[in-house]
């Protein structure tokens, strides 16, 4: 794909930047010519992925973009102002926020499951998402010339997964986040739109992928004939980000192969 820098002259945040669906979202708004600011708790990709070990933010600039790290816990919310803070300070200001940052643990019966567990989920995927919501949207906000905001939601947040209750509601949270929020936000000319991805390759669903049945149930319930790359959720958080969905709020947007259609 050849990058037609439509995002030239903008700022933009992305929290869980290091690995997987943040990293080729970074990469890809990137390429399209936005300065990156990645947030995450450490710079390196996450083990046991698929990444090349040079940092997000390393490989932006070698590639003759621009990117800054900043450290950041999502569900501290100075960490995350700190974050939108950067971006200001940095870059002048901030146009596009992508909320991406998740977790997501070992599936648990509820019978089961310790609520320590349980809180820790909800502290990262849904607390974590208002956090960056609010204060991004503070930022675009005074600088009073719009912007985007993009949070990552999931088809679990859409469909019932079994055992995966702490998860889907966690994900469903995020859907209603962004609804709302776009009401709210579309007077200042600010839309808020969500992607949930489906089965995608990184290190988060790496063990689907390491085990031939799991593997196998997944082809089996996805229409299109092959499963998804970080890449495919990277071109629809560009798509959200550009001029072409400036007229798009409230959307949630399944980019799954299919998988929710069935």
């Amino acid at each position: 794909m050849t990058a037609e820098r439509r995002l030239e002259g903008r700022v933009a945040l992305i929290t869980g930047a290091a690995s997987g669906n943040g990293r080729a979202i970074a990469l890809r708004y990137a390429a399209e010519g936005a300065a990156v600011v990645c947030a995450d708790l450490v710079p390196n990709p996450i083990a046991g992925g698929w990444e090349d070990a040079t940092t997000t933010h390393d490989l932006i600039n070698e590639q003759g973009g621009r990117a800054t790290f900043v450290e950041c816990d999502v569900t501290d919310g100075a960490q995350v102002a700190a974050a939108v803070a950067t971006a200001t300070d940095t870059y002048g200001g901030l146009d596009i926020s992508v909320a991406n940052a998740g977790v997501s643990p070992l599936a648990y019966s509820i019978v089961d499951e310790p609520f320590e567990d349980y809180k820790q989920v909800q502290a990262v995927n849904q607390d974590g998402v208002w956090w960056t919501c609010r204060e991004s949207a503070r930022a675009m906000i005074e600088q009073g010339r719009g912007g985007r905001i993009v949070t990552l939601a999931s088809i679990a947040g859409l469909t019932g997964v079994q055992t995966g209750y702490h998860y889907n509601m966690s994900k469903g949270a995020v859907v209603q986040i962004t609804r709302t929020l776009a009401i709210e936000l579309a007077p200042h000319s600010i839309t808020v739109n969500a992607i949930c991805p489906g089965y995608v390759r990184t290190s988060m669903t790496r063990n689907l992928w390491d085990d031939p049945a799991k593997f196998a149930r997944l082809q089996a319930t996805t229409p299109m004939p092959r499963l998804g790359e970080a890449e495919d959720i990277a071109g629809a958080a560009f798509f959200l980000a550009s001029d072409d969905a400036s007229w798009m709020t409230g959307v949630i947007m399944p980019v799954d192969g299919g998988f929710s259609a069935i």
